[in-house]
């Protein structure tokens, strides 16, 4: 099972998103646990009150306060404060030039609207290294 949250100032683009996911995990047989934030200080304040990380996040860049940067940067603290392992970000944006997102360390950055293919390409990726991270196993030394 992956845990996935989507975060985005517009309820629509965050139901788009989980509709794909979840047509996803109806024709591979996949379970998702998944949370929707509409607001990055939404989702720090949940990662700071609740026990919870995320395999995948989906994090639009243009949002009212705290904009996507800013919220994957906290989150990124937040992960080598605790030493939590990293979260696969996914920036979720109409911007032109979105180099700057880089320094938050984004496994993709996706142009809007979505497309359904190259979700379920995000996807694929995240659940095959979840699965090569869970079957490692340590190798015998002569």
């Amino acid at each position: 099972m992956l845990n996935i949250g989507i975060c985005d100032d517009f309820p629509i683009f965050c139901e788009l998103i989980e509709a794909i996911i979840r047509q996803y995990g109806e024709k591979n047989n996949v379970i998702f646990s998944i949370r929707r934030f509409g607001s990055g200080e939404e989702l720090i304040d949940t990662l700071n009150r609740e026990n919870v990380s995320f395999d995948l996040l989906f994090l639009d860049y243009y949002m009212k306060k705290l904009n996507g940067l800013e919220t994957a940067k906290r989150i990124r603290q937040m992960e080598t404060a605790k030493a939590k392992p990293s979260c696969n970000i996914v920036f979720v944006t109409s911007m032109d030039n979105p180099y700057e997102l880089m320094s938050a360390r984004p496994l993709r950055i996706i142009g809007k609207p979505v497309s359904p293919v190259i979700i379920d390409d995000i996807i694929d990726h995240v659940l095959s290294e979840k699965c090569k991270a869970l079957v490692a196993v340590p190798q015998a030394h002569d």
